[in-house]
Protein backbone atom coordinates (compact mmCIF):
# COMPACT_ATOMS: atom_id res chain seq x y z
CA UNK A 1 0.00 0.00 0.00
CA UNK A 2 1.69 3.29 -0.74
CA UNK A 3 1.49 6.19 1.03
CA UNK A 4 -1.05 8.11 -1.14
CA UNK A 5 -3.55 5.32 -1.04
CA UNK A 6 -3.24 5.20 2.53
CA UNK A 7 -4.00 8.80 2.94
CA UNK A 8 -5.98 9.70 0.54
CA UNK A 9 -8.27 6.24 -0.39
CA UNK A 10 -10.83 4.40 1.61
CA UNK A 11 -10.03 3.79 5.03
CA UNK A 12 -11.86 0.39 4.31
CA UNK A 13 -8.53 -0.55 1.96
CA UNK A 14 -5.85 -0.26 4.71
CA UNK A 15 -7.88 -3.16 6.56
CA UNK A 16 -8.01 -5.22 3.40
CA UNK A 17 -5.00 -4.71 2.80
CA UNK A 18 -3.62 -5.47 6.54
CA UNK A 19 -6.07 -8.95 6.34
CA UNK A 20 -4.60 -9.57 3.40
CA UNK A 21 -0.82 -9.44 4.83
CA UNK A 22 -2.30 -11.52 7.64
CA UNK A 23 -3.96 -14.21 5.90
CA UNK A 24 -0.88 -14.22 3.80
CA UNK A 25 1.49 -14.76 7.30
CA UNK A 26 -0.92 -17.38 8.02
CA UNK A 27 -0.59 -19.37 5.37
CA UNK A 28 3.29 -19.00 4.74
CA UNK A 29 3.44 -20.16 8.73
CA UNK A 30 1.23 -23.17 7.94
CA UNK A 31 3.55 -23.72 5.07
CA UNK A 32 6.38 -23.81 7.04
CA UNK A 33 5.46 -25.93 9.08
CA UNK A 34 4.12 -28.69 6.99
CA UNK A 35 7.84 -28.45 5.36
CA UNK A 36 9.65 -29.18 8.89
CA UNK A 37 7.01 -31.41 9.71
CA UNK A 38 7.57 -33.46 6.74
CA UNK A 39 11.20 -33.24 6.43
CA UNK A 40 11.45 -34.82 10.63
CA UNK A 41 9.01 -37.56 8.78
CA UNK A 42 11.69 -38.17 6.73
CA UNK A 43 14.54 -38.18 9.43
CA UNK A 44 12.46 -40.36 11.37
CA UNK A 45 12.28 -42.97 8.94
CA UNK A 46 15.79 -42.77 8.14
CA UNK A 47 16.53 -43.25 12.03
CA UNK A 48 14.19 -45.70 12.66
CA UNK A 49 15.78 -47.76 9.19
CA UNK A 50 19.23 -47.12 10.32
CA UNK A 51 18.46 -48.31 14.27
CA UNK A 52 16.71 -51.45 12.85
CA UNK A 53 19.59 -52.52 10.45
CA UNK A 54 22.37 -51.74 13.58
CA UNK A 55 20.18 -54.25 15.53
CA UNK A 56 20.15 -56.87 13.15
CA UNK A 57 24.19 -56.49 12.73
CA UNK A 58 24.22 -56.69 16.20
CA UNK A 59 22.05 -60.03 16.29
CA UNK A 60 23.85 -61.71 13.19
CA UNK A 61 27.75 -61.23 15.08
CA UNK A 62 26.78 -62.13 18.79
CA UNK A 63 23.86 -65.40 17.41
CA UNK A 64 27.21 -67.62 17.57
CA UNK A 65 27.64 -66.39 21.22
CA UNK A 66 24.30 -66.56 22.61
CA UNK A 67 22.18 -68.37 21.19
CA UNK A 68 19.29 -67.07 23.30
CA UNK A 69 19.99 -63.79 23.57
CA UNK A 70 16.78 -61.04 23.82
CA UNK A 71 18.19 -57.42 22.44
CA UNK A 72 15.74 -54.86 23.28
CA UNK A 73 13.31 -54.38 21.48
CA UNK A 74 11.41 -51.27 22.43
CA UNK A 75 10.22 -48.90 19.46
CA UNK A 76 10.50 -45.25 19.12
CA UNK A 77 7.17 -43.75 19.71
CA UNK A 78 5.37 -43.09 16.54
CA UNK A 79 5.81 -39.90 14.47
CA UNK A 80 3.11 -37.21 14.58
CA UNK A 81 0.72 -37.89 11.46
CA UNK A 82 -0.18 -34.30 10.90
CA UNK A 83 1.62 -31.27 11.03
CA UNK A 84 1.76 -29.43 14.70
CA UNK A 85 -0.95 -26.70 13.67
CA UNK A 86 -3.25 -29.44 12.27
CA UNK A 87 -3.15 -31.21 15.01
CA UNK A 88 -3.35 -28.19 17.34
CA UNK A 89 -6.57 -27.21 14.76
CA UNK A 90 -8.03 -30.91 15.69
CA UNK A 91 -8.10 -30.62 19.39
CA UNK A 92 -9.54 -27.06 19.54
CA UNK A 93 -12.20 -28.36 16.93
CA UNK A 94 -12.90 -31.45 18.98
CA UNK A 95 -13.23 -29.22 22.26
CA UNK A 96 -15.77 -26.84 20.39
CA UNK A 97 -18.19 -29.61 19.44
CA UNK A 98 -17.76 -31.08 23.07
CA UNK A 99 -19.25 -27.97 24.00
CA UNK A 100 -21.83 -27.29 21.44
CA UNK A 101 -22.89 -30.93 21.87
CA UNK A 102 -22.90 -29.75 26.34
CA UNK A 103 -24.22 -26.48 25.55
CA UNK A 104 -27.44 -28.86 22.99
CA UNK A 105 -28.14 -30.59 26.28
CA UNK A 106 -28.58 -28.29 28.75
CA UNK A 107 -31.00 -26.58 26.27
CA UNK A 108 -32.96 -29.59 26.05
CA UNK A 109 -32.89 -30.05 30.29
CA UNK A 110 -33.93 -25.87 30.76
CA UNK A 111 -36.58 -27.03 27.34
CA UNK A 112 -38.08 -30.33 29.68
CA UNK A 113 -38.03 -28.17 32.84
CA UNK A 114 -39.54 -25.50 31.63
CA UNK A 115 -42.62 -27.88 29.96
CA UNK A 116 -42.79 -29.93 33.15
CA UNK A 117 -43.16 -26.39 35.38
CA UNK A 118 -45.95 -25.62 32.85
CA UNK A 119 -47.41 -28.92 33.02
CA UNK A 120 -47.77 -28.77 37.10
CA UNK A 121 -48.86 -25.48 37.09
CA UNK A 122 -51.90 -26.29 34.55
CA UNK A 123 -52.85 -29.04 36.89
CA UNK A 124 -52.35 -26.84 40.00
CA UNK A 125 -54.67 -24.44 38.29
CA UNK A 126 -57.23 -27.16 37.38
CA UNK A 127 -57.44 -28.61 40.84
CA UNK A 128 -58.14 -25.14 42.21
CA UNK A 129 -60.67 -24.19 40.06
Amino acid sequence: MTSEEFWKDDPQLFVAYRTSFINKKKREMEELDYKCWLNGLYIYDGNSKLSEGIKQQIRNMLAGFYQNMQLDNRTIEKYMNKPLTELIKDEKNKKQIEQDKYKKQNEILVCQASIKQIYLEKIKRQNKG
